[in-house]
């Protein structure tokens, strides 16, 4: 019985979170509990638990929570882990233990005036690429259709301010508007925004392909980081 839609997700990350781990128990058939038990290190009773509690998520029974997805993340391609964290870093109340909206998604997260100049740029977008958008962003990133159709999803989010424009949309954005309009929303976003580790690349290469005078946000220690740091300390 579905208690919870798309499990507190977007139709498309439940989506590619089920075909992950129906495949996951494709391969593992019949074995899929000695796996966890192994990936784990844990006793049977607990690696049926572990699967429970997954199971309960792609069948829209719970919703995922950070804990869930931190236990599932090693079954999971690393792709759908960063989206699924990126998704509950702009949703998950852990106060009421619910994915309602817990961003101030105004502007999409931006300053009124460069949401209204991304606006601008994005229907412009779409006015000269009418029905084929997808094979426009395929054309300019040299990415599949599949992804394509991520980065659609990811102008739609913000265009309506369902979402907050994160460090990792921006990436996707890159290419699609004009050089001056990214460079000072990609200064703003990175200053502004954590995002992983993963990431570190793709930032730092932005950072220095658009640079302007002062420092972008890779020169921002991360707040993640700035708190291991102090525990390390003692502190």
């Amino acid at each position: 019985m579905k208690r919870f839609e798309y499990a507190g997700l977007t139709k498309e990350l439940h989506q590619r979170l089920t075909l992950e781990f129906d495949a996951l128990r494709e391969e593992h058939r019949r074995t899929l509990t000695k796996y966890i038990m192994e990936t784990k290190k844990c006793n049977r009773t607990a690696a049926r638990k572990y699967f429970q509690r997954f199971d309960n998520v792609v069948k829209e029974r719970s919703k995922l929570s950070p804990l869930t997805l931190e236990d599932m993340r090693e079954y999971l391609t690393n792709g759908l882990v960063n989206d699924l964290q990126e998704h509950l870093l702009e949703n998950y109340s852990a106060r009421s233990g619910s994915c309602k909206p817990d961003t101030n998604k105004t502007n999409a997260g931006l300053t009124k005036e460069f949401f209204r100049e991304l606006r601008k740029e994005i229907a412009v977008l779409r006015a000269e690429n009418r029905n084929r958008n997808a094979e426009y962003i395929m054309e300019v990133k040299g990415c599949s259709n599949r992804q394509a159709q991520t980065i659609i999803t990811a102008i739609n989010t913000v265009y309506t301010e369902l979402g907050i424009l994160t460090p990792r949309k921006v990436i996707q954005l890159e290419g699609l508007l004009s050089r001056e309009l990214f460079g000072k929303i990609a200064k703003y976003v990175f200053n502004k925004y954590e995002w992983p580790e993963s990431l570190d690349k793709e930032v730092d290469r932005i950072y220095l392909e658009y640079r302007e005078k002062g420092k972008l946000g890779r020169n921002k220690e991360s707040v993640k980081r700035t708190l291991y740091k102090a525990i390390s300390m003692g502190l």
